[in-house]
């Protein structure tokens, strides 16, 4: 279920991505990147990653948050919330699990996720904190064009982890890439 969540989420239509990009960096995606891909690359449950080339020509990422989902999650959390105090204050095993705490837990990692600006600068510390490892490239921000709805990053080409024969196409090592 994680997994469909992630990766199969039907896509926001262009025009509506369009209009979230342009009320956060200022202009539509059109005049900001040399090129912008209209259909996503990937579509989840928060957002979508459309493909785009900076002026430069550099290949990027555009990860675009779902116009509302910001609203949609609240109002969930405060079902799951009611719930938890409901199943913690009237149902036996109530008293042996702290569900209040775990849902307050589960909706902070939640609000978390909502912020682009913390994905990105958990990249940037990931880039510093590993620079000397060979084996690790993590994807350079582009924080002119990022802002908590709007993540703009350097395009990697791979290969899932859970893309087994992916793996032994590209020749990679499946011991070493779980090292």
């Amino acid at each position: 279920e994680f997994a469909r969540l992630q990766d199969a989420a039907p896509p926001v239509p262009y025009r509506e991505i369009a209009t979230v990009i342009e009320a956060e960096l200022g202009a539509p995606p059109e005049t900001i990147y040399a090129e912008f891909e209209p259909a996503p690359r990937a579509s989840a449950s928060i957002g979508q990653a459309h493909a785009a080339r900076l002026a430069d020509g550099t290949p990027v990422i555009v990860k675009v948050q779902r116009p509302g989902v910001a609203d949609v999650v609240e109002k969930d959390l405060a079902v799951l919330a009611d719930l938890a105090h409901l199943a913690a204050t009237r149902m036996g095993f109530g008293e042996y699990y702290d569900l209040e705490d775990w849902v307050a837990e589960f909706a902070h990692t939640l609000r978390n996720e909502l912020d682009y600006t913390r994905e990105g600068n958990n990249a940037d510390r990931l880039r510093r904190n590993f620079a000397d490892e060979p084996a690790l490239h993590v994807p350079q921000v582009y924080w002119q064009l990022s802002t908590p709805r709007v993540l703009t990053m350097e395009e990697l080409r791979g290969v899932k982890i859970n893309n087994l024969a992916g793996l032994d196409a590209a020749g990679l090592n499946r011991r070493r890439v779980a090292e």
